[in-house]
């Protein structure tokens, strides 16, 4: 009977286990990072050592800036970051802004755009640290006819320019030469060294969507690498996830996993996940690399979610939330590191 009994509960456990979503929020680690802020939270990141995370939206009070850094996991803040990021070097040692590129460790400005109308659109460091590559526009004119610059994080010299087109998403293959860049239902592949092109990777068609807004066609809206570079994830304006076989240049999954842009997808450290936030709905998804199955999704804001962020142990994953409450008719600005704990 008490084997029975122990056999039966250990059925039990293992049925609750498998039930259980992989991704687990944890409440103790995310607890002292809230932001009293004035400005949208949509940028997080962590350095490649694991120890310090950067996010927008605010610093502590009495610090005017748009940014800052805390330690990882106690969440300790340490200093402010001038500028709203939209890149950030793997070592920390560089940002980009909407204004310009600096080097953190000096505040040397490494490049600054120079026409005053235009703001930095997109930006991509290689994993090395060598190299960043830049769109940078204002009007709409300026922004579909932008190129991309590549320059070097020493001392701000180009080293290429290419493509004349409307870009809305970067990220450098762990190889430091190949960049991927977003258009218009399509990735492009580049050359960094030669600004030749290496590939073209076309979306599939587009799911009839029943209200007929943009059923022809999508703008990629985020990339990412995985770790080997085996690997590439895009994120669509219609909350579609796309999952590309580099070797073949083989699409093998294009999944709805929310609505409105998707942010830049990152993959897990051992490749299994690729994780995307969604802006419209505010929900991070966990997708499951080789089978294209969301495992997990969570409604981590009510005003979007703009970016996420693995541990290098691949143990957590890190989004901003920007809170969404509504005070006399408008959304509450500011927001929370929030950290999620993720089943290997």
């Amino acid at each position: 009977m008490m084997r029975l009994v122990t056999v039966l509960l250990f059925l039990l456990l293992a049925a609750v286990s498998q039930d259980q979503p992989p991704l687990v929020f944890s409440h103790g680690i995310a607890t002292d990072w809230r932001q009293d802020a004035h400005r949208w939270m949509n940028f997080v990141a962590i350095s490649s050592d694991g120890r310090t995370v950067a996010a927008n939206g605010n610093v502590p009070r009495g610090k005017a800036a748009a940014a800052g850094l805390w330690t990882f996991p106690t969440g300790d803040y340490l200093r402010s970051i001038e500028g709203d990021p939209v890149a950030i070097s793997a070592d920390f040692r560089y940002v980009a802004n909407e204004t310009s590129v600096q080097d953190l460790q000096t505040g040397k400005i490494i490049f600054r755009i120079s026409q005053q109308a235009d703001i930095l659109r997109n930006a991509a460091f290689s994993p090395s640290g060598e190299n960043v590559a830049l769109v940078a526009g204002g009007s709409t004119a300026r922004l579909h006819r932008a190129q991309i610059i590549v320059l070097k994080t020493t001392d701000g010299s180009m080293t290429s320019s290419f493509g004349i087109r409307h870009t809305l998403a970067l990220a450098f293959h762990p190889d430091n030469q190949t960049l991927a860049s977003g258009h218009w239902n399509n990735v492009t592949l580049w050359d960094v060294r030669t600004g030749a092109r290496l590939a073209l990777l076309m979306s599939p068609p587009r799911r009839v969507d029943p209200t007929g807004y943009n059923r022809d066609g999508r703008y990629i809206s985020g990339l990412g690498f995985s770790r080997d570079g085996k690997m590439l994830a895009a994120g669509s304006d219609d909350g579609e996830l796309q999952i590309w076989e580099m070797t073949t240049r083989k699409l093998l999954h294009s999944i709805k996993i929310g609505s409105g842009d998707a942010s830049n997808p990152v993959f897990s450290p051992n490749g299994k996940f690729v994780a995307a936030g969604t802006y419209a709905d505010g929900t991070v998804s966990l997708v499951d690399v080789f089978s294209g199955t969301v495992l997990s999704q969570i409604q981590v804001s009510m005003f979007g979610c703009g970016s996420v962020a693995f541990s290098p142990d691949g143990q957590f994953l890190i989004t901003p939330s920007n809170g969404g409450l509504l005070n006399n008719g408008k959304h509450e600005k500011g927001g929370t590191i929030r950290v999620f704990r993720v089943a290997q």
